[in-house]
């Protein structure tokens, strides 16, 4: 939940060395953007482990918000935390039907195979293509 309110409610990222504001809460209430963006907080980097774990306010302004290099930096920091995230299962991204399936089954998982060996074989055609 900490990630969540430090990306999506109070997220921060800089632009061409300028702090700006991509959180919900901070786009939809202009007196927490002044104080975001005032010098009363404290400003971290953005490092998922530290957010996850770093209490938020919820009764008042953030005292912290967490700032990444950029807006690519923050997601590609989200997906790397994700993808260590402890789990007893495995989840597949289905784009054909835009939907998440649980890989709970050797079926699930060879079909799952299967589908990225074409799309594998497709995208080593179009790469010769190329060439």
């Amino acid at each position: 939940s900490q990630i969540y309110l430090f990306t999506v409610e109070f997220g921060l990222c800089k632009q061409n060395g300028l702090i700006k504001a991509y959180g919900a809460g901070l786009l939809s209430s202009y007196r927490e953007l002044m104080h975001a963006l005032s010098n009363k907080p404290e400003y971290k980097p953005f490092d998922p482990e530290v957010a996850a774990v770093h209490p938020y306010q919820d009764q008042a302004f953030q005292p912290v918000y967490f700032i990444a290099e950029n807006f690519e930096d923050a997601k590609v920091k989200l997906q790397n935390y994700a993808l260590n995230i402890k789990k007893p299962f495995s989840l597949h991204y289905d784009p054909f039907t835009n939907s998440i399936e649980i890989m709970n089954t050797p079926q699930k998982v060879k079909k799952a195979l299967s589908q990225t060996k074409v799309e594998l074989k497709n995208l080593c055609l179009a790469l010769e293509n190329l060439s």
